[in-house]
């Protein structure tokens, strides 16, 4: 078997303007947080396309994986750090004389595979690679071993890690054996908001030079380090409904300093109250948060699209309410003395509910992060964890008794760190 070796690399980048201003320091705990919070947006919709994987016997249905080209992860280490804050470096090597078996696997014959090593490198972050390989009779035999690698050293920093975990499933094909329709996105894997360029402190200066590191600040620097990642977990509208209540700005850019400690905590609480959709989501099921989002007139189901905290209370409330009725089984009808449900009970059943709501969201988002780590779907890593109580497939329909054994199994997933 032979092998050969060749490199290639971008230019030599220019550190960022951002990097120099802090002194050619590491970034902060909370500018870390930011930074990754950015990275790990999910892309555009449109980015999105699906590749079918596997067929049934007579090619009339397909399972599909998701996927988007490298461009989409360049536009987006581009908007973040601006093309002097990173860059990449290839390394690419030809093995030879490789045994490959025909597609019946009855022949085999002796091809060549490229294989490429990607390393791409962030200021101030660091450095991560990945490796990515092709046939060699595949006449873009370079460029898929190259995008391959480049994404899955990107993924490294959580750019496009979201994607190993969408689960695609079965489709209708056509004659070319290509998806009729496409799997619809679930809520956690859309933009919550739109990525700007944000990689360190910002520039009080239109020359690009950064103000001065008086003590005042960083302070402000530091609630706007906490103002954008709080915006990240609420959503675009949410955001701009806080700024605009509470500081008359639609951007984070036009808040005045002596508004950002405010404006930092009212977003802190804000998304309190989204956690709380969130874990009634979990109960009541994607569709019949739809349904009611249809009936509060909101522009679609997406959190992101919750307009203001008004709206926020109406969904909460109306979440909640159904959670109730569903985990206790109450009808919302009337009952035996005549009266539409009676108010004491459920008051006494609300916090079972809740915490039945948010024990499944909870466990549901750590077999998420663990299925980012391990490279494994959701559903059998909660399969795994529940050993037995329960199956992933069941989990809607779990009752306050349960709870138990799926905060064990949340235990579980939370002690995988690698």
């Amino acid at each position: 078997m032979g092998t050969n070796i060749a490199t290639a690399a971008t230019s030599t980048a220019v550190i960022p303007a951002a990097f120099q201003a802090a002194g050619g320091e590491e970034y902060t705990d909370e500018e870390v947080q930011r930074l990754v919070a950015s990275l790990g947006e999910p892309f555009d919709p449109q980015e999105i396309k699906w590749r079918v994987t596997n067929t049934t016997k007579d090619r009339r249905r397909g399972q599909v994986i998701a996927y988007t080209d490298q461009r989409a992860y360049t536009d987006r280490l581009n908007a973040i750090f601006t093309v002097r804050g990173w860059t990449r470096k290839y390394a690419v090597e030809m093995i030879n004389n490789l045994e490959r078996r025909t597609v019946q696997g009855s022949e085999s014959q002796m091809v060549g595979k490229v294989v490429v090593t990607c390393e791409v490198s962030i200021y101030g972050l660091g450095t991560h690679s990945g490796i990515g390989e092709e046939w060699a009779d595949n006449e873009n035999a370079g460029t898929a071993a190259e995008g391959q690698a480049f994404k899955r050293a990107c993924a490294c920093f959580g750019l496009g890690r979201y994607l190993y975990n969408l689960e695609g499933g079965w489709v209708d094909l056509d004659d070319k054996r290509q998806p009729k329709s496409t799997p619809k996105l679930p809520d956690w894997a859309l933009p919550k908001r739109k990525v700007t360029n944000g990689a360190g402190p910002k520039s009080a200066n239109p020359n690009g030079h950064a103000p001065l590191n008086r003590a005042a600040a960083q302070d402000a620097e530091t609630l706007r380090a906490r103002i954008q990642a709080l915006s990240a977990q609420v959503g675009f509208s949410l955001s701009r409904s806080v700024l605009m209540a509470v500081a008359t700005a639609d951007t984070l850019e036009k808040v005045a300093a002596d508004s950002l400690e405010t404006v930092a905590r009212k977003l802190e609480d804000t998304f309190r109250g989204v956690e709380r959709p969130r874990a009634a989501i979990a109960t009541v099921g994607q569709a019949r948060y739809s349904e009611l989002c249809k009936g509060l007139n909101f522009a679609s189901d997406h959190l992101d699209d919750i307009p203001d905290r008004e709206a926020l209370r109406k969904a909460v409330e109306t979440l909640e309410a159904e959670v109730v009725r569903r985990t206790a089984n109450v009808s919302p009808g009337p009952t035996a003395n005549g009266a539409a449900g009676s108010s004491g009970a459920q008051a006494s059943i609300a916090p079972a509910a809740k915490e039945l709501g948010e024990t499944r969201f909870a466990l549901i988002r750590e077999a998420r992060r663990v299925a980012g780590l391990r490279k494994m779907k959701v559903a059998a890593l909660v399969d795994r964890a529940a050993k037995g109580a329960f199956t992933y497939q069941q989990i809607n329909e779990l009752r306050v008794d349960q709870i138990p054994a799926m905060k064990t199994a949340t235990e579980v997933l939370r002690k995988v760190t690698s």
